[in-house]
């Protein structure tokens, strides 16, 4: 399964701190100054800065929506799917049509033997030979051929086959479509959990801006001091902005799969959350995921297919003719296909449980390290106010922060994507 890009907010701390210092004219005129700038002034200073403004804001009054939910909607209304079961339904009529067919073949089919009366020699009472007429023949049989069993055998079977090919095939489409929602879906969750993230690293950025205030305006600052806090609480509030980009946009794109107006607002009804999920026996669930798998199970039926259809055509086109060799490569090809598709389930299935162990791990990992640079960024704030760091220690521990929080957070949304499409034999498998 492909992993889902996550932007590191440690890059906009690192953005906004160096537009900051691409203009420290600005920004210094505005904290010498004491006052906020306008509006009306930041918009002309974008506009001569030539930046575009992007709308982040979704419209509409927010609704809630499940993961459930989702992925109802977008199998209700994706394209793919919507023709998955057309196909289905076609292979349906094609198969009770073949049905009809049989039994009007099996009419057709039936012939009335003749009848014959012969005369048979018999001896009378008296013991003398007379001859009497005896009838013979009559009655029905089966006018059996190639033609008969193509539509009485093969025609039955093979759309019956079809429907079952379709039927697997709508099950594929529906899967690659519950899995792309549940990407999306969990994304969106893991935006959320990024904002409050970006959220808490501004409070801390403001609350250092007015600790090194504080101690400016007692003369244990400096004023270049003063402006790198400014620049941090600036970059805090550019990621900030970012990470509230980035949820819009990836519920636009949900909306999209979900069969929405890109521009529909609403809200998921939980959060990311870690749910370890424990696998006594690895090797049988892979094969349980295997057997499962919807284009296994397609090959399959491809295959005897084939097996089918080359039975048929041995009747009238032997081994050894064109048409009898295509036959059988036919058949070899399914068989290969169906083998592959063994194997490529195999592996996919493999990889997805040894990608649900390693984003574990790195969770647990990234968590109990969060725990820590938390500990050490309270203790750089301490120490500053004591006069034992700077303000660029502080800004080093809020980026180590900021990043450690980033590789966090990317690792539970892979596993929780990992574990829900174990838990639904969800696994991809290249179709």
């Amino acid at each position: 399964m492909s992993k889902i890009p996550f932007k590191n907010v440690a890059l906009g701390l690192a953005l906004a701190g160096s537009l900051f210092w691409v203009q420290p004219q600005t920004a210094e005129a505005a904290l010498l100054s004491g006052k906020e700038p306008t509006p009306e002034e930041v918009a002309v200073q974008e506009e001569e800065q030539g930046s575009p403004k992007v709308e982040a804001q979704l419209t509409g009054e927010a609704r809630s929506i499940s993961l459930d939910e989702a992925m109802e909607l977008a199998m209700t209304n994706n394209a793919t799917v919507l023709k998955a079961r057309n196909d289905l339904a076609s292979a349906e009529v094609a198969a009770q049509k073949a049905a009809s067919q049989s039994r009007t073949a099996k009419q057709v089919a039936q012939i009335t033997l003749p009848t014959v009366t012969m005369p048979t020699p018999v001896y009378d009472t008296d013991g003398n030979v007379v001859f009497v007429p005896t009838t013979s023949g009559g009655g029905k049989a089966m006018a059996k051929n190639q033609t008969y069993y193509a539509a009485t055998v093969y025609g039955p079977e093979a759309t019956k086959k079809a429907v079952e090919i379709q039927t697997y095939a709508l099950a594929s489409q529906e899967a690659a479509c519950s899995l792309q929602t549940i990407q999306a879906y969990y994304t969106v969750l893991c935006d959320g959990q990024a904002e409050q993230s970006a959220l808490l690293a501004l409070e801390k950025a403001q609350n250092q801006y007015n600790v090194v205030e504080s101690r400016l305006n007692q003369g244990m600052a400096t004023k270049l001091e003063l402006l790198s806090a400014q620049a941090q609480v600036n970059g805090a509030k550019a990621a900030l902005d970012a990470a509230r980009a980035k949820t819009v946009q990836d519920k636009r794109s949900l909306n999209v799969i979900m069969g929405l107006d890109p521009e529909t607002n609403w809200s998921p009804n939980s959060q990311l959350t870690y749910d370890p999920l424990l696998i006594k026996d690895v090797e049988e669930k892979v094969q349980e995921i295997v057997s499962g798998s919807p284009m296994v199970q397609l090959t399959e039926v491809v295959f005897e297919l084939a097996d089918i259809t080359k039975k048929n055509d041995m009747l009238a086109k032997p081994s050894f003719t064109y048409d009898g060799k295509t036959a059988e490569l036919t058949y070899q090809t399914a068989k290969i296909e169906y083998d592959n598709a063994q194997s490529v389930a195999y592996t996919s299935a493999k990889s997805m449980l040894e990608n649900l162990s390693l984003a574990r791990e790195q969770y647990e990992v990234y968590n109990e390290t969060q725990a820590l640079l938390e500990e050490v960024y309270r203790l750089a704030v301490l120490q500053y106010e004591n006069g034992l760091n700077t303000q660029n220690d502080i800004q080093a521990a809020a980026a180590d922060l900021a990043s450690n929080d980033s590789q966090r957070l990317n690792a539970l949304l892979q596993y929780n994507i990992a574990k829900t499409a174990i838990e639904q034999g969800l696994v991809s498998t290249g179709n």
